[in-house]
């Protein structure tokens, strides 16, 4: 009889809490953020009402601007579905982001468990930007690792309600409807602008920035405290006020947010950020005060970048990203665009509105010249934009070398067209009056688009060396504003390729991955993965003096050449050991170095031009 009695009860409880949310065509999340266990999290959905008899929830393969499919359905487990009565239905699991559905005209409840990306051991790496972290003193949430929709229901609005612990606080652009010590809620009008809108829990540090149209909010994490959001805050209104002004004197959103996480993760070869519409989100080394300056340096051009991909491909893009299908995601052709105008923006703002000098400028040209020249320049850059997520994605971080030195080239070609009366922004300009956010290009009207608001001469550098396999004549281009191009030769060692990390506890270069290691130097050498460079050749090895080490005109290098690389290595028993590891060059390949000076004497064409081009 007690038995009985109890099973009652059991039922009767748990109508009542099936119950007590009413549906309605919205999805209506619950997350409890104390109730994190192992990090992984409980999710409960009251889904919108369906009127269909089989129904699939889906997790994306893919979101915006990652440029990688990374397949977020692969964190879920244990999903069910149920009705209003409590009584579970029937659920198959189709692919590893779908779950299909039967009984769904009586759906009323799904539940599953997510676990955080950041803590993934199985190989198959998501960039920490684009990811989830589930610890005791923060949250991450990009809402694409939690938050799924039904097929066929993905502009439905949703409402996000979470049970937090006490003093944390939801830092993020998403519409906030209520807020207590215990609970937060948010909404918003369909699943592209939940993804668009990532969201930190912890213990605030946030600072605040107003301009008349905007208003700004930094939150940052930093487990030692080396940088602060009053110090981002500091750093960032410079920089948002330089690029106000370039813009034409306001920013383009009404609120925007700035996520930093500054992480003490012991190794990571992902550092870097991912835009949004009205924010952006940082996974960075936690760094000691001693190298602030150096990190907030470092950050003033990420921040410039992720902020101006408010324009381009946020409110400039082709129907690939317009309309995208987050489960079987299409590629555009125009990387070069979406990123590489991008990135050089995110310099030029710089140099034009006096937050760094010509010579500067040069030095960062040199840099993305050096960086371009490790990769294939004779693959068309709409090619590779097109196979960036299969065949060509080796090839794809070029976006940020040669995408931004192609920015660069339109901009002079643009100026020299035109007389000097308009710029690349001029044009993009034209381009957003008439496209904007909610209407997207087709790929293949894009360069007929920009040749009827500039010349046959920007049409023919576009077929020649962005849709063709030309390499671009730099020092022919660059010069016409007074930047000299020298390419330098030299004889590096064939040894393969590194992917490399950074130790934050270490301050040393990590080895995260040996991209031929049946390469007969590679072999004889007897690198491993997870070792950390100490020296080369006697000379301590860090990340400023890697490239100089290892290879450039500076060091040439011949077949017969001994390598003596120190190496720090765990070994069997838990300690770190230092190694010596030898092995003599078979074979060396050539290699280039790209030198940029500033033209002493300048034509008066030359002054003209570099006038126009930076505004003075």
């Amino acid at each position: 009889m007690r038995i009985k009695l109890v099973v009652v009860l059991i039922l009767f409880f748990n109508t009542l809490i099936f119950s007590q949310v009413t549906q309605n065509e919205n999805y209506q999340f619950f997350v409890n953020l104390n109730n994190a266990d192992n990090h992984q999290l409980m999710v409960e959905l009251i889904t919108p009402q369906t009127g269909t008899e089989k129904i699939t929830y889906k997790m994306p393969a893919m979101v915006p601007g990652t440029y990688k499919v990374y397949d977020f359905g692969r964190f879920v487990s244990d999903l069910k579905a149920y009705d209003k009565s409590g009584n579970e239905l029937e659920v198959t699991k189709g692919d590893v982001n779908s779950w299909d559905i039967s009984g769904a005209n009586n759906l009323y409840k799904i539940t599953y468990k997510v676990r955080d990306t950041f803590q993934d051991t199985t190989g198959k790496e998501i960039f920490e930007p684009v990811g989830t972290s589930f610890e005791k003193n923060i949250f991450v949430i990009n809402n694409h690792g939690l938050f799924g929709y039904l097929d066929g229901y993905i502009r439905n609005g949703y409402t996000l309600n979470f049970t937090k612990p006490e003093g944390f606080y939801g830092s993020t652009s998403l519409i906030n409807t209520e807020r207590s010590d215990t609970e937060e809620i948010f909404t918003a009008p369909d699943y592209q602008f939940l993804v668009d809108n990532p969201i930190f829990f912890d213990v605030p540090d946030t600072a605040t920035i107003n301009f008349e149209e905007t208003k700004i909010l930094i939150s940052v994490y930093s487990p030692g405290k080396g940088i602060t959001a009053k110090d981002m805050a500091e750093s960032n209104k410079t920089l948002l006020t330089a690029i106000r002004t370039f813009l034409g004197g306001k920013l383009p959103a009404d609120r925007y947010t700035f996520l930093y996480y500054f992480s003490n993760h012991q190794e990571s070869s992902s550092f870097g950020a991912l835009e949004h519409n009205y924010s952006s989100l940082y996974y960075m080394p936690d760094v000691p005060v001693q190298a602030k300056s150096f990190m907030l340096k470092q950050l003033l051009s990420t921040s410039a970048h992720e902020f101006y991909h408010i324009v381009t491909p946020l409110n400039l893009h082709s129907k690939e990203i317009g309309e995208f299908d987050f489960n079987d995601p299409k590629m555009s052709e125009h990387l070069w665009l979406y990123e590489g105008t991008t990135e050089y923006m995110a310099g030029y703002i710089q140099l034009v509105e006096g937050m760094m000098d010509l010579k500067e400028y040069a030095e960062d040209i040199e840099h993305k010249l050096n960086g371009a020249s490790r990769y294939n320049d004779t693959l068309p850059f709409t090619e590779m934009s097109k196979g960036a997520l299969n065949e060509y994605e080796p090839q794809y971080n070029n976006v940020y070398q040669k995408g931004a030195l192609i920015g660069l080239c339109m901009d002079i070609l643009i100026r020299e067209a035109s007389g000097g009366s308009q710029g690349w922004q001029d044009v993009i300009n034209k381009l957003l009056a008439k496209y904007g956010m909610k209407n997207s290009f087709d790929d293949a009207v894009l360069f007929d688009e920009i040749e009827s608001l500039t010349s046959k001469s920007v049409r023919e550098f576009l077929d020649k060396y962005v849709a063709g396999a030309n390499r671009i004549p730099y020092d022919e281009i660059f010069s016409k504003i007074g930047i000299k191009v020298e390419s330098i030769p030299y004889q590096v060692a064939d040894v393969g390729g590194l992917d490399m990390g950074f130790n934050q506890n270490t301050y040393r270069l990590v080895v995260m991955k040996i991209d031929d290691p049946e390469n007969p130097v590679m072999k004889e050498l007897g690198l491993k993965t997870k070792d950390e460079f100490v020296s080369f050749g006697g000379t301590a090895i860090n990340y400023f003096n890697m490239k100089d080490i290892f290879g450039s005109a500076k060091k040439q290098m011949k077949p017969g050449d001994e390598i003596v690389l120190v190496v720090a290595r765990i070994d069997d028993s838990g300690k770190e050991v230092q190694k010596t590891l030898k092995a003599k060059i078979e074979k060396t390949k050539t290699s280039h170095d790209y030198k940029v000076s500033l033209v002493e004497k300048m034509t008066d064409e030359q002054k003209r031009l570099q006038r126009s081009w930076i505004q003075k």
